[in-house]
């Protein structure tokens, strides 16, 4: 009898741990009214003077776009006019799991950014410096690494898995990092499709944020877990 009750003592014990670890640690809804401005940094990108800006719908925000421009031209001539980008003011460290629900309206492409340190312009504006975006667009998942070297910043596609998402279309966009041994990897997942990406330049601590460009891109909530 002592042996059950020890047994099941030690299985609520195990559920209640689990839904400990399963706490978010951030999580808002982006429809109006429910997310807080003061808990975001705004960040620029620093290939571009310009400094972005969200438009409040009634369950989402989106990246602020030039009135009347076409889609071609959001992905060429205006693309740098499409770009807004925040991060969380406080740092990550450890594993965990950023879930972001998050559409395009054409081909592209919303994000999310893992950034190790934060910059600033000559007018004093946050802008990244090293970090790496999860990107997602019609074609299935990229991975950027941007860098800086020699004052000047860098860019490079550093994996990617092909699949077809459609415009207009809520995906839930599911990011891990993690670690194996002394690997870093991030663990992707979204619509059914699972791939990794290893790079042990990763940050052990890091920034989090959304990033909407190339486009319109609608941001519906915001979740960050302890894995």
């Amino acid at each position: 009898m002592k042996t059950l009750k020890y047994i099941i003592f030690l299985f609520v014990l195990n559920i209640v741990s689990i839904q400990l670890l399963a706490q978010p640690l951030f999580e808002t809804s982006f429809a109006k009214g429910e997310w807080k401005q003061d808990e975001w940094i705004m960040v620029k990108s620093p290939r571009w003077s310009y400094i972005g800006k969200w438009v409040q719908g009634e369950t989402f925000i989106q990246n602020k776009t030039p009135d009347g421009a076409t889609p071609e031209e959001m992905l060429g001539t205006k693309s740098s006019e499409t770009y807004t980008s925040m991060v969380l003011k406080n740092k990550f460290s450890g594993e965990i799991t950023v879930k972001v629900k998050m559409e395009f309206a054409d081909r592209m492409a919303p994000l999310i950014v893992f950034a190790h340190e934060l910059g600033k312009d000559k007018n004093g504006i946050h802008e990244y410096r090293e970090h790496f975006e999860v990107v997602l667009w019609d074609e299935g998942i990229n991975i950027w690494h941007h860098y800086y070297k020699n004052g000047k910043p860098f860019w490079k596609l550093a994996a990617f898995e092909r699949f077809p998402l459609k415009p207009d279309t809520q995906y839930e966009l599911k990011v891990k990092f993690s670690k194996r041994k002394s690997d870093k990897l991030l663990s992707v997942n979204v619509n059914g499709h699972e791939f990794g990406y290893m790079d042990n330049s990763l940050p052990n601590e890091f920034y989090v944020g959304i990033t909407g460009c190339e486009g319109i891109n609608r941001f519906y909530s915001f979740v960050v877990t302890k894995e």
